[in-house]
């Protein structure tokens, strides 16, 4: 039963008012423990928020009308967008590894906000995850969907299998499971109040820096999802043009 909250300040509360203890303990806090490495009460509503909840079959994510992959994948896609005469491409390479190397006449930065200004305020906590990737030659399919979450059980969050989202037929199947953890390349933003204060500080550098815009997950330090950091990338460009 929903226990609705007067006022929604922490995950936790949207989950609770939205489908009550017992869903919450079956699906939610597990889960956001694994992923984030803290309870739902100790997460900004935001996170929760994402999540549609729905009372009917529809098993999509999300539930906008219009929903695609590339056609040949995203690595084709950005291959093509990075073929260019006038793009250099460097993979492997931080800002430091640059900075004094490359002359540029405007930067736009989509690393950590915090790495950018050299930690001067100390580091924004990001998490990250460890993929571990399986392809089972002899086996057509593992799961009967893409994604499947594991909330309470395993050291992984969700495994995912890719014949279902591409829609590929080929002898055996390929599989991926996530493994949360606080090291390594920073995924996900953290959204909690005493974060979001330490992100203001390194926002009002940015803002006073000339020639640098900030724009992404980890530039603007919001867990955005893909077509809103799309949007906001399109948005960005338009105003700089």
């Amino acid at each position: 039963m929903r226990q609705p909250r007067d006022t929604i300040r922490t995950s936790e509360d949207v989950v609770l008012s939205s489908v009550g203890p017992d869903l919450c303990d079956k699906f939610f806090r597990g889960y956001t423990r694994k992923q984030w490495g803290m309870d739902l009460s100790d997460l900004s509503a935001g996170v929760a928020a994402r999540i549609p909840t729905r009372t009917n079959d529809d098993d999509r994510y999300f539930g906008d009308s219009f929903q695609f992959m590339p056609a040949e994948g995203y690595t084709a896609m950005f291959e093509r967008m990075l073929a260019h005469p006038n793009i250099t491409l460097q993979t492997s390479t931080s800002l430091d590894d640059v900075r004094t190397q490359v002359q540029w006449g405007y930067m736009v930065f989509t690393g950590p906000i915090d790495a950018f200004f050299g930690y001067r305020f100390g580091k924004l906590p990001y998490r990250s995850l460890r993929f571990e990737h399986e392809h089972l030659a002899d086996q057509q399919q593992v799961q009967k969907v893409g994604t499947v979450n594991y909330p309470n059980d395993y050291d992984y969050t969700r495994i995912t299998e890719f014949k279902h989202l591409t829609g590929q037929e080929c002898k055996g199947t390929s599989i991926v499971r996530e493994y949360p953890q606080a090291e390594g390349d920073p995924y996900y933003p953290v959204p909690r109040p005493d974060n979001e204060a330490l992100f203001k500080r390194y926002r009002e550098l940015a803002d006073k820096t000339d020639g640098v815009t900030f724009v992404g997950r980890l530039a603007e330090y919001r867990y955005y999802n893909m077509d809103q950091v799309v949007g906001a990338a399109l948005m960005t460009a338009e105003r700089l043009l």
